[in-house]
């Protein structure tokens, strides 16, 4: 091989070397589709032994059902703060109640939810309060669920 075709051949194995190196580092860490939290959620559920497995269940549509007008009453409050973002002259005290009113709303979701959970779990045996509780610990950030 003369010369110039040896640097033509080297340098095409270090351009390709570099980019199977690219395409791999961008590859997915795992090869699979992450599940969402609520695929998690149900699967986790679905391992609880009775009668915390139809607690939870039961919990959880009923939260749904009660909650859903509380949830389209913070979509519309967040609607209305971002109008008031969006308008000319930008009314900061209109913006600050709204978002009053955002974390008021929001505060109330939660402290019924936590109501209702620990109507759930307070009768259970402690083995089943502690398999309740993994499946609310957060995963490692960068893990697959």
């Amino acid at each position: 091989m003369n010369r110039t075709l040896k640097t033509v051949f080297l340098i095409s194995l270090i351009v390709n070397v570099l980019l199977v190196g690219v395409l791999f580092g961008a590859l997915p860490r795992s090869f699979g589709e992450r599940r969402s939290f609520r695929d998690r959620f149900k699967a986790d559920i679905e391992k609880l032994p009775e009668p915390a497995r139809t607690r939870m269940r039961e919990s959880i549509e009923q939260r749904r059902t009660a909650d859903k007008p509380a949830l389209e009453e913070v979509g519309r409050a967040r609607d209305d703060a971002l109008r008031i973002v969006a308008s000319d002259p930008f009314d900061e005290a209109a913006y600050d109640r709204q978002v009053d009113k955002i974390a008021g709303l929001r505060r109330a979701l939660f402290e019924r939810m936590s109501e209702n959970f620990k109507a759930v779990v307070k009768d259970l045996p402690v083995e089943q309060r502690k398999a309740v509780a993994d499946i609310f610990k957060r995963p490692p950030p960068g893990t697959a669920g």
